[in-house]
């Protein structure tokens, strides 16, 4: 059973500024992506590694895959105009001989290998699953041009959902096969009718898209 991880890196980060993308950011001494492809170069569970990058900056992240020594990086590949579009690049640079397919933010530098390792095992007795947690704010839903409160949400059937999101190679493709949108993978998936397994992720297992979670990073990476 062989497990390809894809990164995708290829957003320019308008959100959160700088002169310089968020997975080329400082997070305690080496960059947001380093940090992001450490833990898949010592997860077991993972073959190879299938880096998205944009255009504009796939220098700088073949320059950190050569700087930090990282085997398991197979490719560096030019991203799309969207994410949905990025993984489909990601798929076509698969070898042949990959089973299992984890798609996960490069932005996401606190996933852990259990993480991973939970995710890799579920999918392959399941088909599919993505990392979650249930949320803890209040939710309502606002109507948005008089924000006015329809409804008010049962929080315990509401999960935050994350990345890794783990596929068997077959249900990806075919989800990836025609030119459909999606935020996540997760959800392309769903539209085909297939379930889609949740487990646990983290709290701490942030996406960094604004200078504020670039510092509660580092505070969580410090504790």
């Amino acid at each position: 059973m062989k497990v390809a991880a894809i990164i995708p890196t290829a957003g320019t980060g308008e959100r959160f500024g700088g002169a310089m993308p968020k997975p080329l950011a400082d997070l305690h001494g080496k960059s947001v992506i380093a940090r992001t492809l450490d833990v898949f170069e010592r997860t077991a569970v993972v073959d190879r590694v299938i880096l998205i990058a944009h255009a504009d900056y796939a220098d700088e992240y073949k320059a950190v895959v050569k700087a930090e020594g990282f085997k398991k990086v197979s490719a560096v590949v030019i991203g799309g105009a969207t994410r949905s579009q990025s993984v489909r690049n990601g798929l076509r640079a698969l070898d042949k001989d990959i089973d299992v397919v984890l798609v996960h933010d490069g932005v996401r530098p606190l996933v852990t290998s259990v993480m991973i390792e939970e995710g890799v095992a579920l999918a392959v007795e399941m088909g599919a699953a993505v990392a979650a947690m249930p949320v803890k704010p209040t939710l309502k839903v606002v109507e948005p041009k008089t924000h006015v409160v329809r409804e008010t949400l049962d929080r315990t059937l509401v999960w935050e959902i994350q990345t890794p999101q783990v596929f068997k190679r077959e249900i990806l493709d075919r989800a990836y096969a025609d030119d459909s949108e999606a935020t996540d993978d997760a959800a392309l998936v769903e539209r085909m009718g297939v379930a889609v397994r949740v487990f646990k992720g983290s709290y701490t297992n942030i996406k960094i898209t604004t200078p504020d979670d670039l510092i509660v990073a580092e505070a969580f990476w410090r504790s």
